[in-house]
């Protein structure tokens, strides 16, 4: 009788040993089914994964060339003749109509070519003959002089350092200069101090 008492003890602490660990078994293979369903994290401190990520847009800085670029106005200067032209013709003689007063700053007014098309010896402005060509070529320091005139003198050019004194152009002797009597753009009326005469120029 105790026998079979002992017996059945023992059929019994084997089953609830058994049992304990079938759910212990099953309790970890869940824990683990788990966890390999359950979405990768990321640790708080470790790096992302810049992969597929797009690449970060930088803006360079403006360097000193191109800021001067987009701030400075750039403006062509003034074409001013320095030579004869010998390769362009002569001004036409056939506009007379001489300026009769005094007109902008006379030291900018005069710079340029200019084209000698009238002359006046005391009966009015006439043309020139067509077989003279006389230019004047005056830069902000020199003063230079173009003759062309038929069994005289074939191109021939001179040239002296251009003084202004107000209204008078200044040249070294023997050369007695002349004064700007009156001047617009355009055109220019110069009277002669070897003559008195009076010059008509045409700017070129």
């Amino acid at each position: 009788m105790l026998r079979n008492r002992l017996f059945a003890v023992a059929i019994l602490v084997a089953s609830t040993m058994i049992l304990a660990a079938c759910g212990g078994s099953e309790s970890a293979e869940s824990a683990s089914t788990v966890a390999a369903q359950a979405p990768e994290t990321t640790s708080a401190t470790s790096t992302p994964s810049t992969t597929n990520a797009p690449a970060p847009t930088t803006t360079a800085a403006p360097t000193q060339e191109s800021q001067e670029s987009q701030t400075t106005v750039t403006t062509e200067p003034l074409k001013v003749i320095s030579t004869c032209d010998w390769d362009s013709p002569r001004l036409s003689s056939e506009d007379a109509s001489e300026p009769t007063g005094a007109g902008d700053d006379v030291a900018l007014a005069v710079l340029g070519s200019w084209q000698h098309t009238h002359i006046n010896e005391g009966g009015g402005f006439k043309p020139v003959k067509l077989t003279t060509d006389i230019r004047y070529v005056l830069t902000s320091d020199t003063f230079l002089y173009c003759q062309d005139v038929q069994g005289a003198t074939e191109h021939g050019e001179n040239s002296a350092p251009l003084v202004l004194e107000g209204d008078e152009i200044v040249l070294p002797s023997p050369a007695t200069g002349y004064k700007i009597v009156a001047w617009n753009e355009n055109m220019m009326v110069w009277l002669n101090h070897r003559d008195d005469s009076l010059y008509l120029l045409q700017r070129r």
